[in-house]
């Protein structure tokens, strides 16, 4: 378990950060995480015993500690937001305001 939450989980972080995922994307990586976990090696499908909604769940309220990737990606881009709004006056700030938005970008 822990193989599949420190590789895998932490690879579409960055990405995460930076764009927004659809929700297919999301649960094509949730799948691969639930292949891993539930599949046997020789590539046998075993049961799944328990919901992913639980596995998600952290694990002193009975989860598994698992990320819910679609929430995950929501918050990543919510910092990004906050630091956007807090700290206008960073390089990451005025790049992003000037693409997406550079009619306010001119006025500050």
């Amino acid at each position: 378990m822990t193989m599949i939450k420190s590789i895998l989980s932490p690879i579409p972080s960055h990405a995460m950060s930076c764009f927004r995922f659809s929700v297919s994307l999301c649960k094509r990586i949730q799948s691969a995480v639930t292949i891993l976990w539930w599949d046997d090696q020789d590539g046998q499908n075993k049961m799944a015993w328990v919901l992913w909604e639980k596995m998600t769940k952290p694990k002193d309220i009975g989860g598994l500690g698992f990320r819910d990737f679609q929430a995950f990606n929501d918050v990543f881009l919510g910092k990004l937001s906050r630091r956007i709004l807090n700290k206008p006056e960073l390089l990451i700030s005025r790049i992003l305001m000037g693409k997406y938005c550079p009619s306010e970008s001119s006025r500050t």
